[in-house]
């Protein structure tokens, strides 16, 4: 019986040869570079060599991560656009051209090692840098350890990165992170030594307490104690963080943490990404930082298994491109509260010149951030001050959430924090999705207790980014804020138009920022800034009015119940603000028994009320 074609591959299979029985030998050649390149003799016994106080020639083993020439210098060349200093950008970038070009030759091979000591030597003399470096130097030299022809300086630059980890070991256990992804790096891209693959347990241990202390279980990451808390460096921190993981994932199987650590560092990619300007990138008060320093999170974002995150780093990229998004639809939502975390985010939509808006209010004097597009226009502390009878008033409490309402046309948030006599102080954050409105508003209510006798007296500062200036209209107490273009609009609703009027108060620039004061003859009071943020709008006239609130027919003091009006070219608005228990009442026309109503004034008079809270 014939042989079919399964018996002849069968046949083939078990000789090593030919179907028919005879067998191929293989070429000399192939035979004798096999033999030329033997495995270490530490990993044909199965064992990890040590770094030792003497030269160590670092060569390949089966237990390393492939390391290619244009995957090292990719990622050099990333660690160097992230560098401040000139010396080690322009060191760092000459070495990932120097590997970029898979020079396997002695003098190529030796000038790579000489570069990497150069760089070895700045990351130990500058402390800002330094694991920065050290984290481009273990890519430089894995790849180094895998053309087999490493020389033996190639041992005592291992031997210094361990002494570098080590140090790093001691940052690690004081809760300092930064040296997280370079220990990371080392450990598995050298996981066959013993030396290296030991230090991976406190970068890990040091990772995972950090997430969990500093990620609420809304997502928020709050950098307690750190001087410069801002957007920026939480959007830094969560990178750090994505790039420790995505490192252990590129260069070993296993995953870096546990799952609560995934989990919560998951939300945390989720709130980084609100954070985002223009394009995805980091902003700060000097401008934009480059698109490297945020693409590690985008890239992470888009790969996580959630849809809506992957469809908002995907509308990010679109950014990056060029391309305006056609109404993305399946997004992450707009804002985000964290009452655990005593921090919000709020956002007009993810829009290239979207306005967003992040507050946190931990400590006594709440920190506050708005950027429009890719600058940041507001960013630092949002300081207040409360007198009565020219007497300070101390907060006696912490902030507390009193409302947070959001939905498809704007946004409101409310805090309050007791202070003495029975009054209470109250912060207002409402932003008009559609009109790209900011209203920030102060408020002295009675919580309890007899009216307080003497003035009240309340002053807050609004701080602006460092590269704005200001400049005050000619005839009304209007501040515009611009660099390059005009960007901000600011309008104190509670003091008079214009400036020859007398003022229970005043508004003014300094180099704290933008300074509002207001004056109550009552036992109340209402101090509402109206910051517009569109530019559509600049150029246009503006005028602002505080509005008569009746009562059954009789009008009522203001230290009770506010109201104004606002009118930016034929665009206007209404803003009403009870101050005591909330009543029927009439203000403009409009019938209302709201504690707060802010709304578009129509054509014909009537009022669309956007947002009203009972």
């Amino acid at each position: 019986m014939p042989a079919t074609k399964k018996d002849k591959a069968r046949k083939k299979h078990e000789t090593g040869g030919k179907a028919d029985g005879t067998t191929r030998s293989k070429p000399a050649g192939r035979a004798a570079k096999k033999t030329r390149d033997p495995q270490p003799a530490a990993a044909v016994r199965g064992e990890a060599p040590e770094v030792a106080d003497e030269p160590t020639t670092v060569r390949a083993s089966t237990d390393r991560v492939s390391v290619k020439a244009r995957s090292a210098a990719q990622r050099i060349r990333g660690l160097a656009d992230r560098s401040e200093s000139l010396d080690v950008r322009r060191r760092l970038r000459q070495l990932a051209r120097q590997i970029a070009q898979g020079g396997r030759d002695v003098q190529g091979i030796s000038f790579c090692e000489g570069l990497l000591s150069e760089c070895l030597d700045d990351a130990a003399a500058s402390a800002h840098e330094q694991w920065l470096a050290c984290e481009a130097i273990t890519w430089g030299l894995a790849w180094l350890a895998r053309t087999r022809r490493a020389g033996g300086s190639a041992g005592g630059l291992l031997e210094r990165l361990v002494k570098q980890a080590r140090v790093a070991q001691t940052a690690l256990k004081s809760r300092d992170t930064a040296a997280a992804p370079f220990v990371v790096t080392l450990a598995r891209l050298f996981r066959d030594i013993e030396a290296c693959r030991c230090l991976e347990q406190d970068a890990v241990a040091a990772l995972e307490e950090e997430i969990g202390r500093l990620v609420s279980a809304d997502g928020v990451v709050s950098l307690a104690g750190v001087p410069v808390a801002g957007s920026a460096a939480v959007v830094e921190r969560v990178v750090r963080w994505t790039t420790a993981r995505e490192i252990a994932a590129t260069a070993g199987k296993a995953n870096l943490w546990n799952d609560a650590t995934e989990k919560s560092w998951t939300a945390s990619v989720s709130m980084a990404l609100r954070l985002l300007g223009t394009d995805g990138r980091i902003l700060t008060a000097g401008g934009a930082l480059p698109a490297i320093f945020s693409e590690p999170l985008l890239v992470a974002a888009a790969a996580v298994g959630k849809s809506r995150m992957r469809r908002t780093a995907a509308t990010l990229h679109k950014q990056t491109q060029r391309r305006r998004p056609d109404a993305p639809k399946g997004l992450l939502p707009r804002d985000l509260h964290s009452a655990d975390a005593a921090a919000a985010i709020i956002r007009t939509g993810w829009e290239p010149d979207s306005v967003r808006v992040m507050l946190e209010y931990r400590q006594a004097t709440p920190r506050i951030e708005i950027a429009v597009g890719d600058r940041l226009l507001i960013d630092g502390a949002w300081q207040w001050r409360v007198s009565l009878g020219g007497r300070p008033l101390e907060a006696e409490g912490p902030w507390k959430l009193s409302c947070f309402e959001s939905d498809r046309k704007s946004t409101f948030l409310e805090i309050t924090a007791p202070l003495a006599g029975g009054l209470q102080f109250e912060r207002q954050v409402v932003v008009l999705r559609r009109d790209r409105i900011v209203l920030l508003a102060d408020a002295v209510t009675r919580a309890a207790g007899d009216p307080p006798s003497g003035p009240l007296a309340s002053e807050s500062v609004v701080p602006l980014a460092s590269s704005l200036e200001t400049e005050r209209a000619e005839e009304t107490r209007e501040i515009f804020v611009y660099d390059t273009a005009m960007r901000l609009a600011a309008m104190p609703l509670a003091l008079p138009e214009w400036s020859v009027a007398t003022a229970p108060g005043g508004f003014e620039s300094s180099a704290d920022g933008l300074t509002l004061r207001h004056e109550s003859a009552g036992s109340r009071l209402y101090s509402p800034l109206w910051l517009d943020c569109d530019p559509s709008r600049f150029g246009r006239p503006l005028t602002w009015r505080q509005l008569t609130v009746a009562d059954t027919r009789q009008n009522l003091p203001r230290h009770q119940a506010a109201g104004f009006r606002v009118q930016a070219g034929l665009e206007q608005w209404l803003l009403y603000r009870a101050l005591d228990e909330p009543r029927n009442r009439t203000v403009l026309g409009c019938n209302l028994s709201c504690e707060f109503l802010l709304g578009r004034i129509r054509p014909d008079g009537s009022v669309g009320r956007t947002l009203e809270i009972q």
